[in-house]
């Protein structure tokens, strides 16, 4: 009779567990990362396995990607150079990042870091500061490509950035041009 009772409550909790992983699962298991595409397939990421695609972050990017659960967050915005008169690599990512620092308070930049993103030369600041009474920390990357300029904006809770920085690392070095047009 025991046994019954046992077996039946372990049922139950195996139904539950089932049932929220069926809901909540892919935002916090490591499942298998994939490519994702963006502005007209002519771009591409690697998305990790626990991240998921959103559309609630920024209105205007072009790829927007996360996690909640670990408080991980990318968006990319892409800006065709035809739009822009005669920018470099530092003025696009000076302007982008205004954007940014008046819209957070108590906003701290580092000096930039020069990189390649794949193939592409880059600059990247790091960020903190504050929005709505919550501290950030944010990686900003422009990325420069024949025709584009590419903002990436990385972030998470300050406390919980450096454990993100893995993924954070692989979604910016994954990123390729498919067919830039």
């Amino acid at each position: 009779m025991r046994y019954a009772s046992i077996k039946a409550a372990v049922g139950i909790e195996l139904i539950l567990v089932a049932v929220f992983l069926g809901i909540f699962g892919c935002d916090f298991l490591p499942g298998e990362s994939r490519k994702v595409k963006f502005l007209d397939n002519s771009f591409a990421v690697t998305m990790p396995g626990s991240w998921s695609l959103r559309n609630d972050l920024n209105d205007s990017a072009d790829l927007q990607m996360g996690n909640p659960f670990k408080e991980a967050y990318t968006v990319i915005l892409s800006d065709n150079k035809m739009d822009l008169d005669n920018f470099s690599l530092e003025q696009h990512s000076n302007l982008t990042r205004s954007f940014i620092a008046d819209a957070v308070q108590n906003y701290q930049e580092s000096r930039p870091e020069y990189l390649y993103v794949g193939e592409f030369e880059s600059i990247r600041y790091e960020m903190e500061g504050t929005v709505d009474g919550i501290r950030a920390r944010y990686w900003h990357v422009t990325v420069e490509t024949e025709n584009f300029f590419h903002q990436f904006i990385i972030w998470s809770l300050k406390s919980k950035f450096s454990k993100n920085e893995e993924d954070f690392d692989a979604v910016l070095q994954s990123f390729e041009a498919i067919q830039e047009g």
